[in-house]
């Protein structure tokens, strides 16, 4: 089997998207080397040096149509019209000149469609349908593709995972108590924590106001740190913090690099996921992939009640009502009295996490799916 995974993004970038296509690729050659390439658009990094990567260098406000007229090219060129050959890709345009062009030559190759979520438009049922493998990221999205674009569910698998764990090994070497010294927070405080970006899709809400409106609710110990926003988002909250009367108990940060970021995660005492309950984003589509490196960090999680959360932290970590404050605030009430046994059960969940949802533990359940 030969795989080729086709995107539309361009590399390097300090972007969510790209850092996971990165990551899964890595993934892919790992358990497939020479059977597998990579189709990007524009410049081929240095990123990439060991991996089989092909390029079309065209500009971002032509990507779609030259992504159509160009594939076929391709396809013609490498031998890519075998059955033997899956393409395997996230972009519903991408899908959808693939499809036309199969119908078109009689091409035998395969499709495996990554979906993140539906987009409401033509190519949600026509990708879907003429998929012939489809990867859902969750078992909720799951159960939505079937019962609204009457998917199959034989031809959808949930591989979970996402992490690349040699970060983790690396910065585990030293102390919960070293990383707060090293980037500045109290020793004497018990730190409530946020890391990732500010808002989804530059516009929607993440819950970052539920967490500050909670903070006047629980005692004066216990601070939060935010990381992640812009300039813009951090002035945003600030002011909403000002308002609750609780600046002097948050701690913003910018954007950081990976590693960094990493950091943060194992000097939080409690990591919080606090996505809200008002959008069909949050609720039907956006599993938060850093939900893996979160259990790998063994630090103890809150997390709002969402099915398509729930699906992987029940057991796993404390809930909360979304959008609730007082929700928020009963849990992280009980996790701080009980901490010793949440901070057991987040140690447990980060060895489950090294065993069974890496980058490379997902490629590997992406590929038996295809084979079988």
């Amino acid at each position: 089997m030969r795989l080729v995974y086709l995107t539309s993004k361009t590399f390097p970038s300090s972007k969510v998207e790209p850092f996971m296509i990165k990551s899964l690729a890595n993934a892919f050659f790992e358990h497939l080397g020479n059977d597998f390439t990579l189709f990007i658009r524009g410049s081929i990094p240095q990123e990439f040096a060991r991996l089989n990567v092909l390029s079309a260098k065209v500009p971002n406000r032509l990507k779609s149509i030259s992504y159509f007229l160009l594939l076929p090219i391709f396809i013609f060129r490498n031998n890519w019209s075998r059955d033997d050959v899956v393409f395997f890709s996230s972009d519903p345009y991408i899908l959808a000149a693939l499809i036309f062009w199969r119908k078109m030559f009689s091409f035998k190759y395969l499709i495996c469609t990554e979906c993140h979520q539906l987009f409401e438009n033509w190519t949600d049922k026509y990708v879907l349908l003429n998929s012939d493998r489809i990867i859902s990221t969750s078992e909720k999205l799951k159960k939505l593709l079937v019962s609204t674009c009457q998917v199959s569910p034989d031809k959808i698998a949930v591989p979970y995972g996402g992490v690349d764990i040699s970060i983790f090994d690396k910065k585990q070497e030293k102390s919960k108590e070293d990383y707060k010294k090293i980037l500045g927070l109290p020793l004497d405080r018990f730190i409530v924590g946020y890391a990732g970006a500010f808002k989804a899709m530059h516009y929607l809400e993440k819950g970052i106001g539920t967490m500050i409106k909670s903070l006047p609710k629980v005692d004066k110990s216990i601070i939060m740190v935010f990381v992640g926003g812009t300039r813009e988002e951090i002035e945003e909250y600030a002011h909403l913090a000002k308002e609750c009367q609780v600046e002097d108990r948050c701690i913003f940060v910018e954007k950081q690099p990976f590693e960094k970021l990493v950091e943060y995660e194992l000097a939080l005492d409690v990591i919080v996921i606090p996505n809200p309950a008002s959008s069909t984003y949050y609720t039907d589509y956006a599993f938060p992939f850093k939900i893996w490196e979160y259990l790998c960090s063994g630090t103890p999680i809150i997390y709002s009640n969402l099915e398509i959360i729930d699906e992987v932290l029940r057991d796993r970590g404390a809930s909360f009502i979304p959008e609730n404050p007082d929700s928020l605030a009963e849990s992280i009430i009980a996790v701080r009295k009980n901490f010793e046994f949440e901070e057991k059960k987040a140690n447990l969940n980060s060895g489950i996490v090294r065993s069974l949802y890496t980058w490379n533990a997902r490629a590997k359940k992406i590929i038996d799916f295809i084979k079988n």
